[in-house]
């Protein structure tokens, strides 16, 4: 693989509505510093400057953030920052990335990472994505896959089966097929298994193959990219033409499609977590029984719970376990940890009454 061959994309343009009401539509979950001084999206980024250098790092995320993205990265050419100007999902999001990428380098390939991943061994993801690069020159779409740490319920699962040997002396397994968000007793026999992984969606190709795949399995969004690929300077074209884009998430449009023969898997222990909810924050910074709380705390018969509020006011907690409290000032959400992936129906509540966020 050439030297300046390899591109990191960096997705930055969810809304993180299960984060609510810390993320709101104007600065959204990546944008936040929720672990550490800095944001996820900032440690996204250093992230990737690990692997490659500035000028081969993009970040696809929606027009309205584009100023979020130059002020909290200022190393990223403004070049390199792919504007969304509608919100049509993963699909349409790594075509455009694709498209793009595609024009200035012809055959490159392409690294997927999410501003609003945590990954505590960056070693290990160098590894496995400088070796998925190998793998992606052979015409194959690669994931790097997480070994599951428990029987979750909230993530996608990939079944993988024979070995194909190793790239730059990593493992890589033939993809058998995915399995959505499971009930808990196919998620303990999934983690059970030792050929069931995390589906994270890290992917890495070859644009020109990703793009072949999009000709293949949605050939009227990849009419509209042809277009955008045509008029790569007028954003005009790129506004009408990738509006016009199906709606719709890699997973359902293209990886479902393909042909199992053309995926490949590489497994990593990463120390990943998506943060998708409060739940998963929680997990993340505290033990599970621990309560994690910034103010002066009193708590008596009470265990894992999470509480966070906008001012330092005192905190007490009285027999009460696994409760998630979160007071952005305007807005006040209780809910039971369990119930932490629901949260994003406040939101659609919101939106239904035409309420800002």
């Amino acid at each position: 693989m050439k030297k300046n061959n390899l591109q990191i994309v960096i997705l930055a343009g969810g809304t993180g509505t299960r984060l609510w009401p810390l993320s709101r539509k104007a600065i959204p979950k990546q944008f936040q510093p929720l672990v550490g001084k800095q944001t996820l999206f900032q440690l996204a980024v250093s992230r990737a400057k690990k692997i490659v250098k500035a000028e081969n790092i993009f970040v696809a995320t929606n027009q309205q953030f584009v100023s979020l993205v130059q002020k909290q990265a200022s190393i990223i050419p403004a070049r390199n920052i792919l504007a969304e100007p509608a919100f049509r999902d993963t699909a349409t999001c790594l075509g455009y990335a694709a498209t793009v990428l595609e024009a200035r380098n012809p055959g490159g390939v392409m690294s997927v990472l999410y501003a609003d991943h945590l990954i505590a061994d960056e070693t290990e993801l160098k590894r496995k994505i400088l070796a998925a690069a190998e793998v992606a020159t052979t015409g194959k779409l690669a994931i790097i896959e997480i070994e599951s740490e428990f029987p979750s319920t909230q993530f996608g699962w990939v079944e993988v089966g024979k070995s194909l040997g190793k790239f730059r002396g990593e493992e890589v397994l033939q993809f058998k097929s995915f399995h959505e968000k499971p009930d808990l007793p196919k998620a303990k026999k999934f983690h059970a298994a030792k050929n069931f992984f995390w589906n994270t969606g890290l992917y890495v190709w070859k644009t020109d193959v990703l793009l072949s795949k999009f000709q293949a399995h949605l050939p009227a969004t990849f009419t509209h990219l042809r277009k955008i690929a045509a008029n790569l300077k007028s954003k005009s074209v790129i506004a009408r033409e990738y509006s016009a884009c199906e709606k719709i998430s890699i997973d359902y449009g293209i990886m479902e499609k393909v042909n199992p023969n053309e995926v490949a898997i590489l497994p990593a222990k990463l120390g990943w977590s998506d943060v998708g909810n409060f739940a998963s924050l929680k997990d993340e910074l505290s033990k599970p029984l621990e309560n994690l709380v910034e103010n002066e705390i009193f708590a008596l018969d009470a265990t894992g719970n999470f509480v966070k509020t906008k001012t330092k006011k005192f905190i007490a907690l009285l027999g009460v376990k696994d409760i998630i409290v979160v007071d952005s000032g305007d807005a006040l959400l209780v809910c039971d940890k369990s119930k932490a992936g629901e949260v994003k129906k406040v939101v659609q509540y919101l939106e239904s009454k035409g309420k800002l966020l």
